[in-house]
């Protein structure tokens, strides 16, 4: 119960303020009247319910699920079967986005069906369960982020220099769309998870980073779908 108050509480100091600002920016700058003052009314409160709900339910769900999956993974399967799971992971829950699911059928509609909506949404899932599949294999071998992140930063650079123009802004927004609230929290939990159990890593250092490969890796490969398409 004390959570659940915690929780609202968060929601509203959250989501109040941009809404006073908002009503206040429109009365006094634009002194313009509100088209639907029922309806935007009803669809901030259902907004704030949504993100208690949404926030409990990570709490109390999705975030000890994938801590527990990443303590026990590494202690009961062989490497390529972790890396196996990391994959397919991030590759489900790049497909379960809402966001990118809205992306993704707008790069369809701009690009006159050239890039469809499935192409894109596997492209940049694909790009996901690898950067899921770097972070965790840095984790277990205990490579530093630097070696890892330099590299891949330095391969989006190149092939943002080739691409075409056009395909660079809704790259690195499939990546940014994508680490949204279902991605990060199973990711971040899961990379967690898996340096606690191993044992000589330190949870802070070696269990984050792996969001990161998460934006490089679905912008490198939306960045080789352009190439490939000439966009």
């Amino acid at each position: 119960m004390k959570e659940l108050y915690q929780t609202t509480v968060e929601s509203l100091t959250g989501v109040l303020p941009i809404v006073l600002f908002l009503l206040a920016f429109n009365k006094f700058i634009l002194r313009s009247p509100l088209q639907n003052p029922k309806e935007n009314t009803l669809g901030i409160v259902l907004a704030i319910i949504g993100l208690v709900l949404f926030s409990n339910g990570l709490r109390m769900g999705l975030l000890p699920l994938g801590e527990t999956v990443g303590l026990n993974l590494p202690k009961e399967s062989p490497l390529w079967l972790v890396l196996v799971f990391s994959f397919i992971l991030g590759f489900g829950v790049t497909m379960a986005e809402p966001s990118m699911q809205s992306l993704a059928g707008q790069v369809e509609e701009l690009t006159a069906g050239i890039l469809r909506k499935p192409l894109v949404m596997t492209t940049v899932a694909l790009g996901i369960g690898t950067g899921v599949t770097l972070g965790v294999l840095k984790i277990v071998l205990q490579i530093p982020n630097s070696h890892i992140i330099i590299p891949a930063l330095a391969i989006l650079a190149l092939l943002a220099w080739r691409a075409p123009t056009s395909i660079i802004g809704v790259a690195f927004d499939a990546s940014g769309v994508t680490t949204g609230p279902v991605t990060v929290p199973l990711v971040v939990a899961l990379g967690i998870g898996i340096a606690t159990a191993l044992g000589g890593r330190d949870p802070l250092t070696d269990g984050f980073g792996i969001i990161a490969l998460c934006l490089f890796c679905p912008t490198i490969y939306m960045l080789l779908l352009g190439i490939i398409y000439k966009l």
